[in-house]
């Protein structure tokens, strides 16, 4: 059974805990957060061992393998800590904030001998998938455009204060997706942000646009936005239930199209009553089914400890994180000048 570390044990990280915790092969041995209090409660409820400091939890506990779900901002710090150890490792979206720290964590896990996988949970949604293989296929000929969308209500953006951004939380699924359905370079990225409440309370942007020129002529179009109402979020019952997003991906090409639509009013899971009004279920990351956890998240999970377990390459590698972070951070660089810009590499 392997033996597995976590090291972030907030939102996402309890998901990744829970999964780990429900599968057969696999054990949760330890988490770590810089809160104390966040780790023993995650610990307890999975019959782990909690600590408040990743190094102590790599020299006290044999770990075959740790999920890295802390703040991007310490990505760098954590992967060289399970480098160091010999563990591989799985390291949520962003990998890193900025392509130096993919560099960073490269060149350790490199040195190591260690595999990392990245964490960006949309390679394993069914939709996505099948998108990619229509392409692939030749179903939209030669591609022309490719559009996505990511909306959600600003409820839990007092979380991300200070710590992140709008296109590093919500912006870099997309680039990824879109790296992904067309590897063709981009050459120039144009960023425009539209600011209003969200931006006044916790600094992220409310809405963000952004276009790709890709080197073959293709264009492409990722929002990235907050602007859900609030109201939209806000509702306890049926429980187990968390709010659905408003996103699509759609790609135009000369001979047809593929489009993905996850859109408001095409979720699958609905309800309505006069005391929480109308409410979506997000049932695409991390579901309920019969008491465990699966969709996305769970594949994800899945994926890296098949890689852990057969020695093989992971799905999803440091190259696709280091594309996704490149496009992520000329998007902000964009946004800081005004001016379209050109990724680096």
């Amino acid at each position: 059974m392997l033996q597995i570390g976590l090291i972030g044990c907030g939102a996402i990280g309890a998901f990744h805990a829970r999964i780990v915790a429900e599968r057969r092969d696999a054990r949760l041995a330890a988490v770590c957060d810089v809160l104390p209090a966040a780790a023993t409660a995650l610990a307890a409820r999975h019959g782990a061992l909690a600590f408040g400091d990743a190094a102590r939890m790599f020299e006290t506990t044999p770990l075959d393998a740790v999920i890295i779900a802390s703040p991007e901002s310490v990505h760098v710090e954590h992967a060289r800590l399970a480098a160091a150890a010999g563990v591989p490792m799985l390291i949520e979206k962003p990998v890193a904030p900025d392509p130096a720290g993919i560099a960073a964590i490269a060149a350790a896990a490199r040195s190591a001998g260690v595999a990392v996988m990245a964490g960006h949970v949309e390679r394993f949604e069914i939709g996505s998938a099948q998108l990619k293989a229509a392409v692939d296929e030749g179903v939209c000929g030669r591609v022309v455009t490719i559009a996505a969308r990511r909306q959600f209500t600003s409820a839990e953006t007092h979380r991300f204060a200070g710590k992140s951004s709008t296109l590093k939380i919500l912006g870099v699924h997309d680039f990824d997706l879109l790296s992904w359905v067309h590897p063709v370079p981009v050459v120039a990225v144009h960023a425009v942000a539209g600011r209003g409440r969200v931006f006044d309370e916790t600094g992220l942007d409310d809405h963000v646009v952004t276009t790709l020129l890709f080197a073959d002529g293709a264009a492409g179009l990722v929002e990235s936005g907050w602007t859900l109402p609030l109201d939209y979020a806000r509702f306890s019952t049926p429980r187990g239930w968390s709010p659905a997003g408003n996103n699509r991906l759609d790609v135009f090409g000369a001979g047809g199209f593929v489009s993905n639509d996850m859109g408001l009013r095409t979720q699958q899971l609905i309800a309505f009553d006069a005391v929480d009004g109308f409410r979506a279920a997000g049932i695409r990351h991390q579901p309920e089914l019969y008491g465990r956890i699966t969709g996305a998240l769970a594949a994800e999970v899945d994926a890296f400890l098949a890689m852990v377990a057969d020695g093989t390459p992971p799905l999803v590698g440091l190259d696709d994180a280091r594309r996704a972070v490149t496009l992520t951070a000329a998007a902000e660089e964009s946004l800081a000048t005004g001016l379209p810009v050109r990724p680096a590499g």
